[in-house]
C-alpha cells in the first residue's frame, strides 16, 4: 500500500506504522475498558485506518477516549504499541485542527482521580467517577450498565479496586513528578478550553 497525504504523516509519527501490523483480533478493543464510549475501538480504527478512510478514523472519539492505561498494548499478540498508536492519532488530529466532538476532560478526570486514590487503575471506579460526572452518557448507553451487570455476576468486574501498598507515598512521588515537568498536558488544556 503506498501511502500518502494524511496516512503518511500517520505512519511517519512515532509508533504511527505499527498499525499495519494489526490482524484485526479484537484483543486491544476486548481489553478496553474505555471500549463502550468509543465509536470503533481500537480495532476498529485501525481497519478504518488499514481500509483507507483516515478521515473517519481521524474524526472518531476512539483515541480521545484511551484512558492510556495500557490493556491492549500489554495483552496484544502481535506486541503494538497500541497506546502509542492513539497518541500519534492525537497528534495527527491536533496537527489538522481536529477536535473531539464530546468533551473528554471528565474521562481524563477519572482517571486521573482513580489512580491518584489508589496508585492503579481500577476499571470499575474509574467508569463509575466518569459516568456520575457525566449522567447524559449514562442515560444513553443503558447498554453498559446490562454489559456490567454481566460482567458483574460472571465474577468478570470487580467491585472494589485494589490501592498500593502505600497510597501516600504514591501521592509524594506524584506532587515531586509535577514539580519536575510542571508543563501542562496538551490534550487536556486544549479540552479545557472547550472541544467543538
Amino acid at each position: 500500500m503506498e501511502a500518502t497525504g494524511l496516512l503518511k504523516r500517520l505512519l511517519e509519527l512515532p509508533g504511527g506504522d505499527q498499525l499495519l501490523r494489526c490482524i484485526q483480533c479484537g484483543t486491544c478493543t476486548g481489553s478496553c475498558p474505555m471500549a463502550e464510549a468509543m465509536d470503533y475501538g481500537p480495532r476498529g480504527l485501525f481497519a478504518l485506518v488499514k481500509g483507507g478512510d483516515i478521515e473517519e478514523a481521524l474524526h472518531s472519539n476512539t483515541f480521545w477516549f484511551c484512558a492510556s492505561c495500557y490493556y491492549c498494548t500489554v495483552r496484544c499478540p502481535r506486541e503494538i504499541l497500541i497506546t502509542d498508536q492513539m497518541y500519534a492519532f492525537k497528534r495527527l488530529a491536533i496537527e489538522q485542527g481536529i477536535k473531539p466532538k464530546v468533551s473528554t476532560l471528565q474521562m481524563y478526570t477519572a482517571f486521573h482521580e482513580t489512580v491518584k486514590e489508589d496508585g492503579r487503575l481500577s476499571e470499575t471506579k474509574m467508569m463509575r467517577k466518569f459516568l456520575l460526572g457525566s449522567p447524559k452518557d449514562l442515560i444513553k448507553n443503558t447498554s453498559m450498565a446490562s454489559l456490567g451487570m454481566k460482567l458483574l455476576r460472571r465474577g468478570r468486574m470487580e467491585l472494589k479496586g485494589e490501592s498500593v501498598a502505600d497510597p501516600d507515598k504514591f501521592r509524594v512521588m506524584l506532587s515531586k513528578a509535577r514539580t519536575i515537568s510542571p508543563e501542562k498536558d496538551e490534550i487536556t488544556s486544549m479540552d479545557s478550553g472547550g472541544a467543538a
